[in-house]
């Protein structure tokens, strides 16, 4: 059976393990003659792995293979890009010779940066799907940002060894990563996978709408008592936006 759970698909292989499949995908971020923005293809690879590993793991799901479509030359941009993408697993302890697999373009000469990324990951079927519960607090790790204030980041933005760190804390009950569709949407986005209704803060630190680029922040729900603990344990900006409540029914 094949299902799907916000950006995550999900097949049912057999009575115990589901296969989980994530993407993503970038363009005209690189050193290309046509790139809009002009980084090196280093970061394009990194963080567009990033973002895929990102809702793989916050699902609870855990790499097993990482597929790269690229659509430039493996020399030197492709092996570059590579180069990121293989750091990126580096950083959760995923060994890039036998997990990361794909294709380049050796055809045609491009003049723009382009890429995607596929995730799968392995999980038992008898997992909980993370879900808010009524009463928790919805709380963003890290800051959105979106392209150069991505590559000049000083420490502000999520990282995946923290993406693992939450996932693995017993008090957070549901992790998803914002992308560029911003903070209010992913933050209704978890009440309605939760069956709640998402209660923001009148006064607002940080732009609900602003993109996120590849998955820069996260929104988290757990229990306000454990907010300090939260806090703590991550080295990253954290703030409360609002509060998970139940559906008003009448």
């Amino acid at each position: 059976m094949i299902k799907k759970f916000r950006d995550i698909t999900m097949i049912e292989i057999d009575d115990q393990h589901m296969l989980t499949v994530a993407c993503d995908s970038c363009g005209g971020i690189g050193n290309k003659a046509h790139d809009l923005v002009q980084v090196s293809p280093y970061i394009t690879g990194y963080y567009t792995a990033c973002v895929a590993l990102a809702e793989t793991i916050a699902l609870g799901s855990w790499p097993i293979t990482v597929v790269n479509t690229l659509s430039v030359e493996m020399n030197d941009t492709g092996k570059t890009i590579l180069d990121g993408i293989g750091d990126a697993l580096d950083e959760i302890g995923i060994d890039r010779e036998t997990m990361l697999t794909g294709s380049t373009e050796e055809n045609i000469p491009v003049t723009v940066t382009g890429m995607g990324i596929t995730v799968i990951g392995k999980l038992n079927s008898s997992f909980t799907y993370p879900r808010a519960k009524p009463g928790n607090i919805a709380v963003v790790v890290g800051l959105p940002k979106v392209g150069d204030d991505v590559v000049n980041d000083q420490g502000e933005i999520m990282n995946l060894p923290t993406m693992v760190k939450l996932r693995k804390t017993d008090f957070i009950q549901d992790i998803l990563p914002v992308g560029s569709k911003g903070i209010g949407y992913e933050a209704l986005e978890m009440a309605r996978t939760g069956g709640l209704t998402f209660c923001p803060k009148e006064q607002l630190a940080m732009d609900m709408e602003q993109s996120a680029g590849p998955a820069t922040c996260a929104v988290v729900a757990l229990d306000g008592q454990y907010l300090d603990t939260l806090i703590e344990q991550v080295d990253l900006p954290v703030h409360v936006i609002g509060q998970f409540i139940k559906q008003n029914t009448m």
